[in-house]
């Protein structure tokens, strides 16, 4: 009797342990479920090239001595719309606006990101970032630079950077897209953040290419924000462990 039971037990302990070697292998699987990612370009119409985009002035620089003798080598015009010799077109957010994925990515970045002042510009001019990841913004020039960003969602700051090398730390706390970014001294310099609550959102390269990774497959709402030339969308279908290709094509005048 005694060895028949212990029989017993011995074949009830083998079993839990295959039960509970499944279990690790699934939860394995699943945390290492394959994703997928969303690649495009992004382009605008109208015969823009990199040196005579649409209505493009060349920024006078006289009043700042420094601004203009930085950039007196090459000719610096006044641009939002910044496209290559085909059309293709940089500086747009591309991001998921509706999915199962758009509120997800894990938790933000605590890698700060920059917003630099160089050669009387903002550089990036437009920059996307998490909500509560730290952005730095930093003065590289030799000369006297504010940073005034007005948002709807997120608080209003202004704030005087007098000196090469200054750098002040923020962050966002809200979702939104397009604050604009302005130097009240510099009335040329322009720029954007985007600030987003989920980890899926990218902006298009000098080349017009952009790519949003590792999103979970599924049906998504595609958005695309230019800063002067508006909003675009399109649905798109990710697939499990592939690539979906997408583009948008602005009217640029």
């Amino acid at each position: 009797m005694r060895s028949a039971k212990r029989g017993s037990a011995g074949a009830l302990m083998t079993a839990l342990a295959g039960v509970a070697a499944v279990a690790v292998l699934w939860a394995g699987t699943s945390r290492s479920a394959p994703t997928g990612s969303i690649r495009g370009v992004v382009g605008v119409t109208g015969g823009v090239t990199v040196t005579a985009p649409p209505a493009a002035q060349r920024i006078d620089m006289s009043g700042d001595r420094y601004c203009s003798e930085a950039t007196a080598a090459r000719t610096v015009l006044d641009r939002a719309v910044v496209a290559d010799a085909q059309g293709r077109l940089a500086n747009v957010v591309v991001y998921i606006r509706e999915g199962s994925a758009a509120d997800g990515g894990g938790a933000a970045s605590a890698e700060p990101v920059l917003l630099d002042q160089l050669d009387c510009a903002y550089t990036p001019r437009v920059l996307a970032v998490r909500v509560d990841q730290p952005v730095i913004i930093r003065n590289s020039d030799a000369t006297l630079h504010n940073v005034h960003v007005r948002a709807k969602n997120n608080r209003e700051f202004n704030i005087g950077q007098p000196m090469k090398g200054i750098e002040s730390r923020r962050t966002f706390g809200a979702a939104e897209v397009g604050i604009n970014v302005t130097c009240d001294i510099h009335g040329w310099m322009e720029g954007a953040i985007a600030v987003f609550d989920h980890a899926y959102f990218a902006v298009s390269g000098n080349d017009g290419s952009f790519l949003i990774d590792a999103l979970p497959p599924g049906s998504y709402v595609l958005e695309a924000w230019h800063e002067t030339l508006g909003v675009q969308e399109q649905s798109v279908t990710v697939p499990v462990g592939g690539t979906a290709e997408v583009s948008f094509t602005f009217a640029g005048g």
